[in-house]
C-alpha cells in the first residue's frame, strides 16, 4: 500500500508543487477567541517546478515573524508564492494547515491563499498525521498572557513582543528543512520501488541533486 493517503493518491502525481511547511506556538488560553488559538509565527516554502529542458527548478524561502509584524504580514508574504494552478502540499501541524490559513486569510489580500486551501479535495492535499508522523516540526516555547489583570477573554489581543517569539533566522533555516522533509514524503507515496522511470522518483533523484550543491543548512 502506498505511504500517501489513498484520497491524495487517487489525484495523482502533481510535476509543479509548493511544499508548505508552518511554525506555530501555543498562547494564553484566554486568546482562544481569535480566529487560530495558536499563533502563526513561520512559513517556510520547497516550489518544484518542471523547465523546458526536461529538467526541474527547485526554489526555497521562509519568512518569520519579526519586531512589529503581525501574522497578516506573513500571508501577503505567502500571497503571490501560491500561482492559481500549483499544487499545494502540507501535513498536520496541531491541526489543519488549510483550515488554519482559511481562518486567518482576508479574501481581499489573499485570495489565492482561501482559493487553494478551500479545494482539499482537488488542489490542496493535506497529508494525515499518521503517514507524516516521522516529520520533524521543532517545538517553540509557550507565548504567556502579558494582557493586564482584569482584562475581559475577548480583549485579550494576543501580544507578541520579538524577544519572545523563535528566533527568525534559525527558525526559517528549519522550516525550509522541513519543507524538502514534507514534500519528499508526499512525492516518495508515487511509483515506490519497482517504478524508477515514474515522475515522481525522477524528481526525487534531481532534488537531491541539486540540494548537493546546496549550503549545508539546506
Amino acid at each position: 500500500m502506498s505511504l500517501i493517503d489513498l484520497s491524495i493518491e487517487a489525484r495523482g502525481y502533481a510535476p509543479a508543487s509548493i511544499a508548505l511547511a508552518v511554525r506555530t506556538i501555543g498562547a494564553c488560553p484566554a486568546a482562544g477567541h481569535r480566529p487560530d488559538a495558536r499563533i502563526l509565527c513561520g512559513l517556510g516554502l520547497l516550489s518544484v517546478t518542471p523547465n523546458d529542458g526536461g529538467g526541474f527548478i527547485f526554489t526555497t524561502d521562509a519568512r518569520c515573524l519579526g519586531e512589529a509584524d503581525a501574522v497578516a504580514e506573513l500571508l501577503d508574504w505567502l500571497e503571490p508564492r501560491i500561482p492559481a494552478s500549483t499544487t499545494v502540499i502540507s501535513w498536520d501541524n496541531w491541526g489543519s494547515v488549510p483550515r488554519r490559513l482559511l481562518a486567518l486569510a482576508d479574501p481581499a489580500r489573499h485570495p489565492n491563499i482561501m482559493s487553494a486551501a478551500a479545494d482539499t479535495a482537488g488542489r490542496w492535499r493535506d497529508m494525515p498525521r499518521g503517514h507524516t508522523w516521522h516529520l520533524r516540526q521543532t517545538r517553540a516555547a509557550l507565548l504567556p498572557c502579558l494582557c493586564p489583570l482584569g482584562t475581559r477573554v475577548d480583549e485579550c489581543d494576543g501580544a507578541m513582543p520579538a524577544y519572545l517569539l523563535p528566533d527568525p533566522v534559525i527558525t526559517a533555516t528549519e522550516l525550509i528543512g522541513e519543507a524538502i522533509a514534507g514534500w519528499r514524503t508526499w512525492a516518495a507515496g508515487f511509483g515506490d520501488f519497482d517504478d524508477a522511470d515514474h515522475p515522481a522518483q525522477a524528481t526525487l533523484r534531481a532534488l537531491d541533486r541539486w540540494r548537493a550543491g546546496q549550503p549545508a543548512t539546506r
